[in-house]
């Protein structure tokens, strides 16, 4: 007996862009936790977490348009240098999130967006393309520039199972700006 073969489609999409805030200041923003300190629409629940942020093997639910629930882990975690994530939605879709980030001279980063998408069902197919085009990825990517590192936005705020939590302070908007 053979296995049975579905046809998959993968694609990829990339950007790159530089920072003028340090890798120390970006790489804890790269946190499920600690997005809602920079992305205003910003949403999870955190379902694993030994320290209450990003760390390996992480576990952290979201939600989509094309499925309810999309299950992240974190893969990879290197501070200062690169945070991994394998996003599964449901049996249609998976995605893997590589985000790496190098020195870019004086107190600048820079960061390399890589996502790369495996559609298993026809509707993932074309919900990915057209919600992944590469105008809509350069959009989403928009959202991250022009922030800044606000003192005080980290871990202070931040404990177990933090998401979906009320926050013991409002959540000021960072920007992270575009060299």
């Amino acid at each position: 007996m053979k296995p049975r073969w579905i046809t998959a489609e993968r694609f990829e999409r990339v950007g790159i862009f530089t920072i003028r805030s340090g890798k120390k200041d970006v790489f804890p923003l790269l946190c499920p936790v600690l997005e809602y300190d920079w992305i205003p629409d910003w949403r999870c629940t955190m379902m694993y977490s030994e320290s209450g942020v990003a760390e390996k093997n992480a576990l952290f639910m979201t939600r989509a348009k094309l499925h309810r629930k999309v299950m992240w882990t974190t893969i990879t975690y290197e501070p200062d240098r690169l945070i991994e994530y394998l996003l599964v939605m449901g049996s249609d879709a998976m995605v893997r999130l590589s985000i790496s980030l190098e020195d870019d001279g004086g107190n600048a980063t820079r960061i390399a967006w890589r996502m790369l998408f495996t559609a298993v069902s026809p509707l993932a197919k074309r919900a990915l393309r057209a919600d992944y085009s590469e105008a809509k990825f350069q959009a989403m990517l928009g959202k991250r520039e022009g922030a800044e590192p606000l003192p005080g936005n980290r871990r202070d705020a931040v404990g177990p199972m933090a998401c979906g939590v009320p926050r013991r302070r409002p959540l000021t908007p960072v920007r992270l700006p575009l060299r």
